[in-house]
């Protein structure tokens, strides 16, 4: 009896953190964005510029503070910069002024360029 239940918690998914699509805690529709994605000192570390304009989105998990949900190979670090295609999702309303929170489901036509 007590090999079966051991045997049926080893073979249970690990519980990991939620996706980003589809996250419970999301406030909006999923949008596609072009731009550049830095880590930056400072909360949230991840932020996307979408090109061509002075916004920032803040790539964040469901509440402040968690981990950044995103795509594990997009986390280059301080020294270099992903320019892509991204699919993120919001966790906070767009207003003017405010850096808006969200989580990145994909991200298509990666170029990464190392800063100097």
């Amino acid at each position: 009896m007590r090999l079966a239940f051991f045997l049926l918690l080893a073979a249970a998914p690990a519980a990991g953190p939620p996706a980003c699509k589809g996250n419970p805690a999301l406030v909006g529709r999923c949008f596609r964005v072009h731009g550049r994605l830095r880590a930056y000192n400072g909360n949230p570390t991840f932020r996307i510029w979408p090109l061509g304009t002075t916004r920032l989105l803040g790539v964040t998990g469901a509440q402040p503070g968690e981990v950044p949900i995103m795509p594990k190979d997009l986390a280059c670090g301080f020294d270099c910069d992903v320019f892509a295609d991204f699919e993120v999702c919001p966790f906070s309303e767009s207003k003017r002024g405010v850096m808006q929170r969200t989580c990145i489901e994909s991200a298509g036509n990666r170029v990464v360029k190392r800063r100097e």
